[in-house]
């Protein structure tokens, strides 16, 4: 590699300096490498963090300086140019990230020599069909359709492929890729997915039931999530979010279709890295 480019969040302390401290690195090295600030930005009503428009065509590697939120923030809002991401924790758990500010150095030298291997990861495609017109959207994570107050639960059916998978009271559903099953989804109950695999898990949150419990469907299936009536009203709504972005509100009548992109993050990993040892010495 020798085109680069690093993403930095400017909330993490000290995030600045090591990214400047990366860049004269690589150039010190004859290599190119830019940065841009991880910061919230909005257009055409779209919420972002990452302007992918700053980020050189050749670039051939995104440094991501921050958390697992900034790698996921970057993940989403540089999906469409198809450019590996490389994650360096400056936050707490680092669970998608694959080095610290100690390695940082002796990492970036395997990344110009070479020396790693690229983990192809699902997203997910997620249609809000509201009256006034569609909504679109992404994510690397999950899709939560969620309750708008505390103490309230929403009425939902789930449908795959346009069969009823089941009717649920709780206070929302997680529609989750593998990558995501580690998030969300795992703190509400539903399975660890490895990320190889292709496949979307569908879960409840806290569902007013003994037995709902979450579904692993194919990644080529299409789930739709259609707030029904509320128990004590007509009409209800509830929120979509996406990778932690509130994306749009929903009423009752109204749903969001989800099913595999055609986008995936490409994500630069150590040869030696391996997802179990990674479940358990980063879960546990």
């Amino acid at each position: 590699m020798n085109n680069f480019c690093v993403v930095v969040n400017t909330d993490k302390d000290n995030a600045c300096v090591c990214a400047e401290k990366i860049s004269g690195y690589i150039r010190d090295k004859g290599l190119r490498c830019s940065i841009v600030e991880n910061s919230l930005h909005e257009r055409n009503n779209h919420i972002y963090y990452t302007d992918s428009e700053s980020i050189p065509e050749d670039t051939e590697c995104v440094i991501v300086l921050g958390g697992d939120g900034t790698m996921i923030q970057a993940a989403h809002d540089i999906a469409s140019k198809d450019i590996p991401i490389y994650g360096i924790n400056l936050g707490g758990l680092g669970y998608l990230t694959e080095s610290d500010p100690e390695n940082m150095f002796c990492d970036i030298d395997r990344l110009i020599s070479d020396n790693y291997r690229v983990e192809k990861r699902m997203m997910l495609d997620g249609t809000i069909k509201k009256e006034e017109g569609d909504h679109t959207c992404i994510a690397l994570n999950d899709f939560v359709v969620n309750k708008h107050d505390i103490g309230k639960i929403i009425g939902c059916e789930v449908y795959v492929n346009d069969v009823l998978l089941d009717s649920f009271f709780a206070d929302g559903i997680i529609v989750s890729t593998p990558t995501g099953s580690t998030a969300y989804n795992l703190s509400a109950g539903g399975p660890i997915m490895s990320p190889q695999i292709e496949s979307i898990c569908v879960t409840p949150i806290c569902p007013h039931s003994l037995n709902d419990k979450c579904f692993v469907i194919s990644g080529n299936d299409t789930v739709s999530i259609k707030l029904t009536k509320g128990k004590n009203s007509d009409m209800d709504s509830a929120i979509v979010v996406s990778d932690g972005r509130c994306v749009a509100d929903i009423i009752t009548g109204e749903e969001v279709l989800i099913k595999k992109s055609d986008c995936y993050t490409r994500i630069i990993l150590k040869e030696e890295t391996n997802f179990y040892k990674r479940v358990r010495s980063k879960l546990n």
